[in-house]
C-alpha cells in the first residue's frame, strides 16, 4: 500500500517551511519587544529594586528599536497570512476550518510539526494513532520510569520532525505516568509537536462551542479524585514530591485533562487523514 497521490501532491513541505518562518519571526519579535520594554521600564519591582533603564522613545536609539519591533510585527502578520493561505490548499485545511476552537494559524503549525497524521513516511505504511500520540510525547511510561532513557529508537524531536520515526506506546499496565525530559538525554518525541498540540488544546477549551471543551470538562471530573501512583514533583514543593497515594493538585488535574484534549484532537486529525487516504486510493 502506498501513500495516496492526494497527499503526495499537497503543499505539505511548503506548510512546514512557512511554519518555521513564522516561528523565527515570532521569536525575534518577542525578544526585541522584551529589550524595548526593559529600556523604557521605569517601575519598581516587588522587592523594591528598579531594574529598567527608564529611557523614552524620544531618544533616537530607543526609537530605532521601536521601529524594528513594529516592522517585525508587520512581517509576522504577513507570515501568518501566508501560512493560513497555504493551509487552505492543504488536504486537512477544510477539517481545520470546520472544527471550532482550533483556528487556521495554530492548526497549520500543528500539522507542520506532525506531517501526515496517518502515514508513516519512514516505512511508507499506515501507522497507529498511538504512534502519533507517542511522537507528540503523549505516551505513558511505567510509574517508576519518567524519562525516555530506556525506550526504543529515537523519534526525532527536531523543529519540524519526521513523524515516521515513531515508537509505539506499548504500555499495558493500568498505571502509568507521562514522560518528562531528563538533563543530558535526547527525548524520543518532538517538543515542537507537543507544544503545538498543547496550544491547540488550550485554544479549544476556551470556546464553549468547541467539541473538545466537553472532553476537558469530562477529564476534570474523571481526575477530581485521582491519586498519585508514585511520588510527584509536580504537586510537591521543591525537593519534597507529593507522596504516592496523595490527591492530585488542581494543576495536575488540569494537565491530565489537557492531555485528553490533545490526544482527542490528534486522533481526529488521524481519522480525517485516514479518510482522505482511503478516498483517494
Amino acid at each position: 500500500m502506498l501513500a495516496s497521490n492526494l497527499w503526495a501532491d499537497s503543499n505539505a513541505p511548503l506548510l512546514a517551511l512557512l511554519a518555521d518562518t513564522l516561528d523565527d519571526l515570532e521569536r525575534t519579535r518577542i525578544a526585541n519587544e522584551n529589550r524595548l520594554r526593559q529600556l523604557t521600564r521605569d517601575e519598581v519591582d516587588a522587592d523594591g529594586e528598579e531594574r529598567g533603564f527608564g529611557l523614552t522613545l524620544e531618544q533616537p536609539q530607543v526609537a530605532a528599536l521601536a521601529d524594528v519591533v513594529d516592522a517585525l510585527g508587520k512581517l509576522e502578520h504577513q507570515s501568518t497570512l501566508n501560512l493560513q493561505r497555504a493551509l487552505r490548499k492543504h488536504p486537512l485545511g477544510p477539517w481545520v476550518k470546520a472544527t471550532v476552537g482550533i483556528g487556521e494559524k495554530q492548526g497549520a503549525r500543528l500539522i507542520a510539526a506532525i506531517g501526515d497524521p496517518y502515514w508513516n513516511t519512514l516505512y511508507n505504511r499506515p501507522r497507529l494513532v498511538s504512534e502519533l500520540w507517542a511522537y507528540c510525547g503523549l505516551h505513558v511510561l511505567p510509574a517508576a520510569q519518567t524519562n525516555s532513557a530506556h525506550q526504543g529508537a529515537l523519534g526525532g524531536g527536531g523543529k519540524q520532525g519526521d513523524p515516521g520515526q515513531l515508537v509505539r506506546d506499548t504500555q499495558k499496565g493500568p498505571a502509568g505516568v507521562a514522560p518528562t525530559r531528563a538533563r543530558g538525554q535526547r527525548a524520543n518525541w518532538s517538543t515542537t509537536a507537543k507544544t503545538r498540540a498543547y496550544l491547540v488544546a488550550e485554544s479549544c477549551i476556551k470556546q464553549a462551542r468547541s467539541p473538545y471543551r466537553a472532553v476537558y470538562d469530562d477529564g476534570r471530573k474523571k481526575y477530581a479524585d485521582a491519586v498519585h501512583p508514585e511520588p510527584c514533583r509536580r504537586c510537591g514543593p521543591a525537593g519534597k514530591p507529593a507522596l504516592a497515594g496523595s490527591p492530585l493538585s488542581a494543576g495536575h488535574q488540569h494537565a491530565r485533562a489537557m492531555r485528553l484534549v490533545m490526544k482527542e484532537v490528534l486522533k481526529d486529525l488521524w481519522l480525517e487523514s485516514k479518510r482522505l487516504h482511503e478516498t483517494a486510493a
